[in-house]
């Protein structure tokens, strides 16, 4: 499947500057993270500013949480994130119509969703899990002393 789904997303993965790419608050994409509390602790730790310039993709249980932040946001649920289907096709649609310069992968890797990180256009897409997840994300973090909000917060330069 790993091989199906790149053939798709194209293998290229372009050029970009990290941490310098993150600086001034540019526009991100964040797919959440499937367990809901650990989304909300993301979400919980990331300053109000963060959220005027990102967009999120989650699925459909964390809604009440997005929409608490005043999140932009598209949802899925479990039958309709697949290759294919229409919801899909509107999700990928809305992920390369915001034209993100980063992304933000949390969670476990999941094809569907990391095909749509990569077909974004987003140069810089970041993940915490897996460094087998390239070319889909090309920079793999691994926080040893804090969480992955407070990691990305001081690449962005928040407070």
């Amino acid at each position: 499947m790993f091989k199906w789904f790149l053939n798709q997303a194209g293998e290229d993965s372009g050029v970009f500057d990290f941490p310098a790419s993150l600086k001034g608050y540019p526009k991100t994409l964040v797919f959440l993270d499937r367990n809901l509390e650990k989304s909300a602790v993301f979400m919980r730790a990331m300053p109000d500013v963060f959220f005027k310039n990102a967009f999120l993709c989650a699925h459909e249980s964390q809604q009440v949480l997005v929409s608490a932040r005043r999140a932009t946001a598209v949802y899925y649920s479990d039958l309709e994130c697949r290759y294919g289907e229409s919801v899909f096709e509107e999700m990928e649609s809305k992920c390369k119509e915001f034209a993100p310069k980063v992304c933000i992968y949390l969670g476990e890797a999941f094809l569907p969703t990391l095909y749509l990180a990569k077909v974004s256009g987003a140069g810089c897409r970041i993940g915490f899990s897996d460094e087998n997840c390239f070319p889909f994300l090309n920079v793999c973090l691994h926080p040893t002393q804090s969480t992955e909000a407070a990691l990305i917060s001081q690449y962005y330069g928040v407070k």
